[in-house]
């Protein structure tokens, strides 16, 4: 195989969407999204080369998958929010039940320990309605997010969201979640 390039296969905006993080029965709300939601997906693909210098394309195979979501939200004071979207930090909870989140190296700290299920629910639709519904079997939020303060909006939390397949191999589906196959 020779070298990799990229192909996107898709690159959505929704706006606006309501985001729950976690598996089912504890859910985080995230609350509603500011502006767009943008999803990414990338088929990269390698190509397949022969000749005797190896320079002639014969076919291309996909030979990895990425899938990224970002978004903003406005609420920026819920400690729990920042536990999902800083997985790496340490929520620390006092008296009270006072929270205050601790930004320490965590080397070695792995996403896979902090993915759960990520469902986006366009706010156009109604709630039973899941047909627009995208679900992402596993994802981490990639903790390169930031927090934009203005003095001419509103305060907004950059979320950034690495996906990663289940145990079947799902990585994300647009629609119903509770579809089967016939």
């Amino acid at each position: 195989m020779g070298s990799s390039a990229t192909v996107t296969t898709s690159n959505m905006e929704l706006t606006p969407c309501r985001v729950s993080f976690g598996t089912s029965g504890s859910e985080v709300d995230l609350g509603g999204t500011l502006g767009n939601v943008k999803i990414t997906m990338k088929y990269m693909k390698a190509d397949i080369l022969a000749d005797q210098h190896g320079k002639t394309v014969l076919d291309r195979s996909v030979n990895g998958t990425e899938v990224m979501v970002e978004m903003e939200v406005a609420e920026i004071k819920d400690k729990d929010l920042w536990a999902v979207v800083f997985p790496h930090a340490t929520t620390i909870t006092g008296a009270g039940g006072a929270k205050a989140i601790d930004f320490k190296t965590n080397l070695g700290d792995k996403d896979s320990a902090h993915a759960k299920s990520l469902v986006l629910h366009p706010l156009s639709m109604n709630d039973s309605d899941k047909s627009q519904d995208h679900n992402f079997a596993k994802a981490c939020a990639s903790a390169e997010s930031e927090l934009v303060y203005s003095p001419d909006g509103q305060c907004k939390l950059k979320l950034v969201f690495r996906c990663y397949p289940d145990s079947a191999g799902k990585i994300y589906r647009f629609g119903d979640a509770a579809l089967v196959a016939v």
